[in-house]
């Protein structure tokens, strides 16, 4: 079964579990990530017939996320804030389904920056570089 998108959101959380007190970031309209690789180890040698190989450490890789910017929003100033203060926090990405489904990981707020044009809205751009491993779980 698929998921809709319509309904998803993004929280700044203090355990992974979305609680009432967790930071909700506003006005998200859309987002990518997670999603990351693991290097791939050249292991080939002198008597290797093919080139051989193994899996390094998966990295998680990044969220990235547009929403309309919204200078009074709570978790957009948190955002900003955690930019600024190069702080680590944890992310729940709340699915919107019956069993609520979810991922959280932990992770920095890397970039945010705003965009605006000619008879049209502002929005900003926002990156969330995952630090560890993502958890996908049914219980956020």
């Amino acid at each position: 079964m698929a998921y809709e998108a319509q309904g998803c959101a993004i929280y700044t959380s203090t355990n992974g579990i979305v609680r009432t007190t967790d930071t909700k970031i506003g006005e998200v309209t859309d987002f990518t990530g997670p999603g990351g690789a693991a290097a791939v180890i050249d292991i080939t040698h002198l008597g290797s017939t093919a080139k051989e190989k193994m899996v390094g450490l998966r990295d998680e890789g990044q969220l990235s996320m547009t929403m309309n910017f919204v200078a009074t929003d709570v978790g957009q100033i948190a955002f900003i804030s955690d930019r600024a203060s190069r702080t680590k926090r944890t992310y729940v990405l709340k699915f919107n389904d019956a069993a609520t489904h979810g991922c959280d990981f932990q992770g920095y707020a890397m970039q945010f920056s705003i965009a605006g044009a000619v008879d049209n809205k502002i929005t900003a751009n926002a990156v969330i570089e995952i630090s560890g491993a993502v958890t996908y779980t049914t219980a956020v």
